[in-house]
């Protein structure tokens, strides 16, 4: 096994849980109050070179791509210093190091100038700028693409000294050049990746594009020159996935917490995902699929949990590029951190909510389960926020401001939105129908939707007032604010927020069950059912056999059918009608997507019982996937009743595709696979993230950790390493395996 990726294995499920960022919190809290009285931006280029021309320039003698840090355990007294210190005002992240993650970069820009060549355009646009403060972002622009330059001469250096001549000279090239070679762009990819990853951004899930279309004139001319060879490119990317690796931290972030994993505080990647786009179609709507995708595909090492590959599958993919799809299905079966999008599908929603058609072709996974327009268009929720600028705002203004507008009406979600509404009926003076549910709960909807878009659209406004008083690290590698210098958050394009109907599942069987029951087999009176639920079933065993007999979203039966693609359906095509003016005159607007993340879990664990037959402080149903245990009809019926969700209604919306082996082992059974995976999505279907374990694999490693170490499963947007994931998180993924 090659070094490098031996390296990786051993950091990935040995690293002390507790390991740091040592060199990082010890040099920012020395100068963490330096720079306190300056504007943003040049507080943040400066502590940001500082930073850059202190930490170590760490080799080992088989890297082909440098940039490293330094993690370990603290001292006892390093310890009581960075407790201090991550309390502390002048910390960093609070307002020097800015949001910079969960978004993409203008990366092509990056090949194509490099790092003289950006610094070149901000120095021309400062020329022009109109304001002090506009000149201000356009000298620490400088100053942060000087200070990258001169870290990556310092490795260059290093490596130099090593006797490491073509790192050496692929550094040197990346820091005074435009890469003019495959090895030398991947090299500058990386460091700029490394640095928001590894020094910045907490928590950063960082998308790194769609590399094998960036990168592949270069990798073709140095083929036909013969500088490089196909093996030698394998050899770069490999070790390109590894370093993103070796950045990472154990445990999980969205259940974990500080006493089960290493938290961004000490890491500030631990558990991040960076997204590693291929495949996918051109401006003319023709599938990108090259050597160079082949190879990227090819060099997925199953063991690893970044870079997260994202597929964008393009209609009878299966066919046009069978090699590829092949091996693309090959890799799913043995690595969790893979994912596949429909193409047609994002594309099509995209349009539908009115982005032109280039700029839906842009479209790129963000974080977690989402999709974005790409570099032209800014996440409201993780992008600097109000409070950053340094403008005046009315105290009604403050406290809008202050609520922060990202699920739904209640504590609890949808659900708990569907059981006020059948509590509120239960008490009508007419006999009520299942009308009467989709009026209310898509008028609750609705209204949440208007506050929502409201809120986001005066949360645009403040930041416009002075979009060039703040900076983060994006800035730097983005089209938009290298021409215009003003902050991304304020001056993209679009500006969107999610509007996630999250756990679909459960709410769309609560539906189903107080139509079958109340209303079309009338076995159940509304108050008899929710006086049953309001007990958690205790006492009411007839009633909770009902509930769970009843027909569910993944049955593939025509009741479930019917309410899923009627609510689905309706949900999307309200949220794309309400975009509607805001998009218009902001360029704002909300994403229909069905995501939960781990929510599904937080709350359901504090919710009562619901009237589809889960009992109270259960989980919910996660993301667009049915609930646990309702597709007792095999996966051919789950995918029918997921089909029927809008094909241009849904941006994005995970299914964790939770497979047994055996039925898949082999060539044939590879085969098999591939097969099934690619007719769901040449009919239609959206998105699919494989964990391919046995479910006695799984119970056996919460016996003995320490025998399968190398348990992987999917999480959400992530994958995570079975034994090191809390247990209440090991028992959801086991019952999805049930």
């Amino acid at each position: 096994m090659q070094p490098n990726i031996e390296e990786v294995k051993r950091a990935l499920t040995e690293k002390p849980l507790f390991a740091t960022s040592a060199e990082r919190f010890l040099i920012l809290d020395r100068i963490k109050s330096s720079y306190r009285e300056l504007p943003q931006p040049l507080r943040f280029s400066k502590t940001l070179s500082t930073l850059l021309s202190e930490v170590s320039t760490p080799l080992a003698s088989y890297d082909l791509i440098a940039g490293r840090c330094v993690d370990r355990e603290l001292s006892d007294s390093e310890e009581a210093q960075f407790q201090a210190f991550i309390k502390h005002p002048d910390h960093p992240s609070k307002l020097t190091f800015l949001a910079s993650g969960h978004c993409t970069y203008s990366w092509d820009a990056v090949v194509e100038y490099g790092l003289p060549g950006l610094k070149q355009q901000s120095l021309e646009s400062m020329q022009l700028a109109d304001s002090e403060e506009k000149k201000q972002f356009f000298v620490a622009m400088v100053e942060i693409y000087d200070a990258i330059s001169d870290y990556a001469l310092r490795y260059a250096k290093a490596a130099k000294a090593r006797g490491m001549d073509e790192l050496a000279d692929n550094l040197q090239k990346a820091a005074t050049q435009k890469p003019d070679s495959f090895a030398v762009a991947l090299q500058l990819l990386w460091l700029i990746t490394l640095i928001n990853c590894a020094y910045i951004s907490e928590n950063p899930t960082l998308t790194v594009g769609r590399l094998d279309r960036i990168l592949y004139p270069l990798y073709r001319a140095d083929l036909e020159s013969g500088r490089l060879s196909r093996e030698r490119a394998k050899e770069y990317i490999t070790d390109y996935y590894c370093k993103h690796n070796l950045i990472m931290g154990r445990g999980e972030h969205q259940v974990g917490d500080e006493t089960n994993s290493t938290t961004f505080k000490r890491i500030t990647n631990f558990d991040a995902p960076q997204y590693l786009l291929l495949a996918g179609t051109d401006e003319e709507g023709n599938l990108v699929a090259n050597e160079l995708t082949e190879l990227f595909a090819e060099c997925i090492v199953p063991e690893f949990k970044n870079p997260v590959i994202v597929v964008r599958y393009v209609k009878d993919m299966d066919r046009s590029a069978p090699t590829l799809w092949r091996t693309l299905c090959d890799r799913a079966l043995s690595s969790a951190s893979m994912m596949f999008y429909n193409d047609s599908n994002v594309l099509s929603a995209f349009e539908r909510i009115g982005l032109p058609k280039e700029d839906a072709q842009k479209y790129a996974h963000f974080g977690c389960n989402w999709c974005s327009p790409g570099d032209n268009a800014a996440w409201m929720l993780s992008s600097p926020k109000s409070r950053h600028y340094n403008t005046y705002r009315s105290e009604e203004e403050r406290q809008k401001l202050s609520i922060v507008y990202m699920r739904t009406n209640t504590a609890h979600g949808w659900p708990e939105d569907f059981l006020n509404i059948m509590r509120e009926l239960s008490h009508a003076d007419r006999p009520v129908t299942i009308e009467d549910f989709y009026t209310r709960f898509l008028d609750t909807m609705g209204d949440f939707i208007d506050r929502k878009l409201e809120h986001n659209s005066l949360e645009l406004a403040v930041r416009k007032r002075k979009p060039s008083s703040v900076m983060s690290f994006s800035d730097c590698f983005l089209r938009d604010s290298v021409r215009k210098g003003e902050c991304f958050s304020a001056s993209a394009k679009y500006h969107f927020q999610l509007q996630s109907f999250q756990m679909f599942g459960t709410v769309v069987d609560c539906f189903i069950a107080v139509d079958q029951l109340v209303m079309i087999e009338k076995k159940l009176t509304l108050k008899e059912l929710l006086c049953a639920v309001d007990a958690n079933f205790e006492g009411y065993p007839h009633v909770l056999a009902l509930c769970r007999n009843a027909d569910k979203y993944g049955m593939d039966t025509p009741l479930s059918n019917y309410h899923v693609k009627r609510l689905s359906h309706a949900v999307s095509d309200m949220v794309i009608r309400k975009n509607k003016p805001y998009l218009e005159r902001e360029g704002l607007f909300l994403v229909p997507c069905m995501q939960s993340d781990t929510w599904h879990l937080k709350l359901g664990e504090t919710f009562g019982a619901t009237p589809n037959g889960r009992l109270a402080y259960t989980p919910f149903s996660q993301n667009t996937r049915p609930s646990n245990g309702a597709c007792v009809n095999g996966m051919s019926a789950m995918f029918n009743d997921m089909l029927l969700l809008p094909h241009d209604g849904l941006v994005s919306g995970a299914l964790n595709l939770d497979v047994d082996p055996r039925p898949f082992e082999g060539d044939e059974g590879h085969g098999l696979f591939a097969s099934i995976l690619a007719t769901y999505f040449n009919r239609g279907g959206l998105h699919a993230q494989v964990s391919c374990a046995k479910l006695s694999d799984l119970l056996e490693a919460k016996k003995d950790p320490q025998s399968h170490r190398d348990l992987r499963v999917r999480v959400t947007g992530y994958s995570g390493i079975f034994v090191d994931i809390c247990e209440r998180l090991q028992n959801d993924i086991i019952e999805r395996f049930q």
